[in-house]
């Protein structure tokens, strides 16, 4: 921990890409959990269309998260058909998949321009140092 607590003063002068980088976690994480939402309500509304047998509606109406259900609300509006409902849900699925690998990606990014301003800083400390040493040393 104390090798750890001697980075602190440098990753303060580098904070904005360390916030930066823990929004695009947090933004990309949304997009994961958005997709087995957006999965089950595919799912029970093909059940409920095609009235499969050995299927029972749940008492309890599930609750989507707020652009699961703006999601779900365009697709019905558009998907004119089962097939079309599922079509569009496939779609969208895509986009979130894309979506998170987008924001995954300028999460690495922040991340690792971090990470490597923070080894040139260090560099730069430790070569100064040996500059500043005795020549005998």
């Amino acid at each position: 921990m104390k090798a750890l607590a001697s980075l602190l003063p440098l990753a303060w002068k580098y904070r904005f890409y360390f916030i930066g980088g823990l929004f695009f976690v947090f933004v990309s994480n949304y997009f994961n959990v958005l997709t087995p939402q957006l999965t089950s309500f595919v799912i029970d509304h093909v059940q409920r269309t095609l009235r499969l047998p050995g299927y029972e509606a749940s008492l309890i109406e599930p609750s989507y998260n707020g652009l699961v259900q703006l999601l779900s609300a365009t697709i019905l509006n558009y998907g004119n058909s089962l097939s079309g409902v599922v079509a569009l849900c496939g779609v969208t699925l895509l986009v979130l998949a894309l979506l998170r690998g987008f924001f995954l990606f300028l999460m690495r990014q922040t991340i690792i321009v971090m990470s490597r301003h923070l080894e040139y800083e260090q560099k730069n400390q430790i070569f100064s140092h040996y500059q500043a040493m005795d020549i005998a040393w």
